[in-house]
């Protein structure tokens, strides 16, 4: 990866913590440009996006799982999928980024969590209690 794009996603980082969402959606759009398989920063890049455009956001994302074969990588470009896909009302996808995610490997209390807040706003509350039990054990 080059340093300019690693420079960009650091610019955006700060920016995203100083809640310069516009900004830092820049910036990170610049680092994907830049390094199109720099995961962490097309992570940036789609949950600021997602705010204005959840679908380009979920593209990108998608873009990104298919520059990526490695699961670490796979599994948290799902989980953010997930979220973005939450964002913009898609929970049927949501829930299926994060059930992959989940074969994956990514079995954490967040990932439970993410699950439990879905499922309940769809109604199905047991099995959204089933999820917050089951991050009460991780």
């Amino acid at each position: 990866m080059s340093m300019v794009a690693r420079r960009y996603f650091v610019r955006g980082r700060e920016l995203l913590r100083r809640g310069q969402l516009d900004d830092a959606e820049r910036e990170f759009a610049a680092a994907v440009d830049l390094a199109p398989n720099f995961v962490e920063a097309r992570i940036g890049h789609a949950l600021t996006l997602a705010r204005s455009d959840p679908p380009r956001a979920a593209q990108s994302l998608r873009t990104g799982l298919t520059r990526s074969s490695r699961a670490p990588e796979r599994r948290l470009l799902l989980a953010a999928l997930g979220d973005v896909l939450v964002q913009g009302g898609d929970f049927p996808g949501a829930e299926e980024a994060y059930a992959e995610a989940a074969q994956l490997g990514f079995a954490s209390a967040k990932l439970h969590d993410r699950l439990a807040r879905l499922r309940a706003k769809t109604g199905r509350f047991a099995d959204s209690l089933g999820e917050l039990l089951a991050a009460s054990r991780r």
